[in-house]
């Protein structure tokens, strides 16, 4: 038996800073389209947590700053929407403000606590529940 806690988590390797710039660039644009205001985001260096995840700084309007740390991988690699043909299990997880996220649920870390969209488990109205499970080969999870 095996078990995996927090997968994604491990280095990444291949990482780039130009790619996490890039994947900020990105996630905050998809921030502006869920109507969170944010301002800009800022390279932070002396706040990388290393291997392959890279510092940020998300200014929103209302003053408000989130650190996110962003793996360096290209965006298709790290960008996890739960699009059918995305397997969670490949993609690396985001840090927002020490929080271990994938792309999806990390947007969600944005959203105000009150909002009347948000749920006590972290979720979206309207979203799905996400039952993530890894077939391995020979029949065993």
């Amino acid at each position: 038996m095996n078990v995996v806690i927090n997968p994604g988590s491990g280095p990444v390797n291949e990482a780039t800073e130009q790619n996490a710039t890039d994947n900020m660039a990105v996630f905050t644009d998809d921030l502006l389209q869920r109507g969170i205001p944010v301002t800009t985001f800022t390279r932070r260096t002396a706040a990388d947590y290393g291997q392959g995840r890279y510092a940020y700084e998300v200014l929103l309007n209302d003053g408000t700053s989130v650190e996110v740390q962003m793996p360096g991988l290209p965006v298709d690699r790290v960008r996890w929407l739960g699009a059918e043909s995305q397997d969670i299990w490949d993609f690396p997880r985001l840090y927002v403000d020490d929080g271990s996220w994938i792309w999806y649920f990390a947007l969600n870390c944005f959203e105000p606590d009150d909002a009347p969209s948000r749920h006590p488990n972290g979720t979206v109205e309207g979203g799905e529940l996400y039952v993530f499970t890894r077939v391995t080969p020979g029949g065993g999870e």
